[in-house]
């Protein structure tokens, strides 16, 4: 695979901010597009490429409403849809609010995106929230695929500690466990707005906590069996993860009533499902203390 060419941007393009695998810079004709472009490192070139196959493999077959969008495919990279919000992460820190149905919805349409690369025989490798844009429709895009495993290519980047699996093997080759093991704490971040794992922690620590299998307490969390079984590797693909989300979804629903419109994407009141419980087999007392506790956390 021949590198890339390093181009200076577009005349008249401002730049936005960097990354381990490219530059990106505002579109100087359109403000709802941006160009991601190589740096004159060599990974970055490589990476670029990496990413420049991986959306014209996507656009051969129909882009994902779930996965940033890829208007045109450059010599020194990608232009890609802007993302209002910018990345999720991002948007947590400064202060951004979502109601528990959006987070829910916003996992579930995660991993259908995740289905849908993983289809196409793509592993992203470093799913987390801060590669989670947030729209102006207040939708998730899954972006940069700069790295990652594509057609038997193992991935040239890695989960942040935190997200990547234990098992080193399963990191180095971005196996459907590790994507799992990332999944889940990418959902943990996107219910509770923090990672798993506070980011001064010592990564030492962390990883030996992951390789004893110590993980936060999901016990009274929308979704956190779910969660607890990414983390361990229970799911045989990504696509029972969808069926065990839409099942949980499908359980309130019908148990407690409460409107699903936004989760099942159909017109009707934006009612939060803050205080929603998940679980099976709990007591209605407990339930009510959740609705009560999500309440207050996740409005």
């Amino acid at each position: 695979m021949p590198p890339a060419r390093y181009i200076d941007p577009p005349e008249g393009a401002k730049f936005i901010t960097s990354g381990g695998s490219g530059l990106i810079y505002s579109s100087p004709s359109n403000p709802t597009q941006v160009y991601k472009i190589c740096s004159h490192d060599p990974e970055s070139m490589q990476n670029i490429e990496r990413e420049k196959l991986i959306y014209q493999n996507m656009m051969s077959v129909g882009q994902h409403p779930n996965i940033v969008k890829c208007v045109k495919v450059i010599n020194n990279g990608v232009v890609l849809e802007r993302a209002h919000y910018g990345d999720l992460r991002d948007y947590y820190q400064k202060g951004g609010m979502a109601t528990l149905a959006e987070r829910i919805k916003w996992c579930r349409d995660l991993v259908r995106a995740v289905d849908y690369v993983h289809a196409l025989h793509i592993r992203h490798a470093d799913i987390c929230g801060k590669n989670i844009l947030l729209d102006a429709n207040r939708n998730i895009k899954l972006c940069d695929f700069a790295g990652s495993a594509f057609c038997g290519s193992p991935p040239t980047v890695s989960a942040e500690i935190g997200f990547a699996h234990p098992n080193r093997d399963h990191n180095r080759r971005a196996t459907v466990i590790a994507e799992l093991h990332a999944l889940g704490s990418t959902m943990y971040e996107i219910l509770t707005t923090k990672r798993p794992f506070a980011p001064e922690q010592e990564p030492a620590i962390i990883a030996q906590w992951l390789y004893n299998g110590i993980y936060p307490s999901v016990d009274h969390l929308p979704l956190g069996d779910v969660i607890m079984a990414c983390w361990k590797g229970k799911y045989p693909c990504i696509l029972q993860v969808e069926h065990a989300i839409q099942d949980e979804i499908d359980w309130h629903v019908s148990h407690l009533g409460v409107d699903s419109g936004l989760l099942h994407g159909k017109k009707g009141p934006n009612r939060s499902l803050a205080g929603v419980e998940f679980t099976r087999g709990t007591t209605e007392n407990k339930r009510m203390e959740r609705w009560s506790y999500y309440g207050t956390k996740f409005m």
